[in-house]
């Protein structure tokens, strides 16, 4: 397997616990090299568990082959260890149907397609949809837009509602899914989970 548009990954040591997380490039051929801002990494050869965060396929959980030594390129004072990276074997692609889920409470303001607005919290995110949590009455089927931030990125992201949850403490639960959203808004949105994903693991892994 190839990676189609990928330009970071979340590198495992072989406790299966995250080691760092990398900058990815790849040639015309495929190849993939790494480069890791991490200073504490060492020169080694060994085979571990890679997250790949491509924008085309999801993440791509691989076993790979990794040979860690000193960057000798220009950027060497800003990532000072590189890496050369040969796939084994693809283990599980979070696609669509599987994505990755994070907790967040992000808050800002939605417009139903009645050109009506209000307020509400996105509670999880996955690159399919959002929990929405809002004093708002909403229908199933009933279609919102809204305006975030992802990382770097505004984004215009519409949505659906799936699931209808009851009252609880003055506001609704919704399980809605996105709709009809570019593929520059789906790819931030991949990324700010994914970067998400990453700052959890790095959090657990220093426990």
């Amino acid at each position: 397997m190839r990676l189609k548009d990928c330009d970071g990954c979340l590198v495992y040591g072989t406790d299966n616990r995250p080691l760092s997380r990398a900058r990815v490039e790849t040639d015309a051929e495929g190849r993939i090299r790494m480069y890791f801002r991490n200073p504490k990494l060492r020169s080694v050869r060994f085979k571990t568990i890679v997250d790949f965060y491509d924008r085309s396929q999801g993440v791509v959980r691989s076993r790979c082959e990794l040979v860690i030594q000193r960057n000798v390129l220009p950027d060497k004072m800003k990532e000072p260890w590189m890496a050369t990276c040969d796939i084994l074997d693809v283990h599980e692609v979070f696609q669509r149907q599987k994505d990755l889920r994070v907790e967040v409470d992000l808050r800002t303001e939605f417009m139903t397609g009645k050109g009506w607005f209000f307020s509400g919290a996105i509670r999880n995110i996955s690159a399919g949809g959002i929990f929405l949590v809002t004093p708002q009455v909403l229908k199933k089927g009933e279609h919102f837009t809204f305006q975030y931030r992802f990382g770097q990125e505004s984004c215009e992201v519409g949505a659906k509602v799936l699931r209808v949850g009851g009252l609880i403490q003055g506001e609704y639960g919704y399980g809605c899914q996105f709709v009809n959203l570019s593929m520059e808004t789906e790819a931030a949105i991949r990324k700010f989970v994914f970067t998400r994903q990453m700052k959890k693991q790095n959090s657990k892994g220093r426990e």
